[in-house]
């Protein structure tokens, strides 16, 4: 009996570190159910999907949100908060995520590509800290928090220095991306001219972070 004891026990920690990011996630889109209207939810809903799933990412997300309605620090700490629940569960559960099918490919071809490219540019690992960092602010694809991770794994990072970082980049470049956005609409909004620059800011925005993306992707496969 003791025995049994201590395998449930041991079963219990070994689920915890995949149950937690989830329960965190589960928690926060119910107090977001709770405290939001209907419709904002659905846009707030729709904004982490359209995050999550690549190619879009905070710095068109968060500018996105803002001009629906939806309050900018509502926006900027939600893909913040995913941004980190990603990184947490990534961090505590990376030989796990690579047996998963679909997200295991994934990371394995983000880590061939990522070792390829550091190998041909060593000097890049010499900056690793500040080059994850930047990673995090200026994502091209998907969630920052999760990319950012395989990135530091695959640096040599220790799991609370990844997620440490990857926290850090995603609260300051999600809160400095809204605010700069929420300050833009206000002003721009005031004048059929204004309206017209932002949109044309938008799509140029866009269009060079996926220049720079596919520009990556490919210098990773050389």
């Amino acid at each position: 009996m003791r025995g049994l004891h201590f395998f449930q026990s041991g079963q219990t920690r070994a689920a915890l570190p995949v149950a937690i990011p989830f329960l965190l996630v589960l928690c926060y889109l119910v107090l977001l159910f709770l405290s939001l209207a209907p419709q904002d939810f659905l846009a707030i809903i729709a904004l982490i999907i359209a995050y999550l799933v690549p190619p879009a990412g905070k710095e068109t997300v968060i500018p996105l949100g803002i001009a629906v309605g939806l309050p900018w620090w509502l926006v900027a700490f939600t893909m913040a908060f995913f941004d980190f629940a990603g990184g947490l569960f990534m961090a505590w559960n990376f030989t796990l995520a690579l047996q998963i099918p679909v997200l295991g490919g994934w990371i394995e071809r983000m880590m061939r590509g990522g070792r390829e490219y550091f190998d041909a540019r060593p000097w890049l690992e010499r900056l690793y800290f500040v080059g994850l960092l930047l990673f995090v602010m200026v994502p091209f694809e998907g969630s920052g928090g999760i990319s950012a991770s395989i990135i530091g794994r695959l640096m040599g990072m220790r799991k609370y220095e990844v997620l440490a970082f990857v926290t850090t980049g995603a609260f300051v470049s999600c809160f400095a991306i809204a605010l700069g956005a929420d300050y833009a609409l206000g002003l721009l909004m005031r004048s059929p001219i204004g309206v017209t620059s932002i949109v044309l800011l938008v799509f140029i925005a866009a269009g060079i972070a996926l220049v720079a993306h596919y520009a990556f992707r490919r210098a990773s496969k050389k």
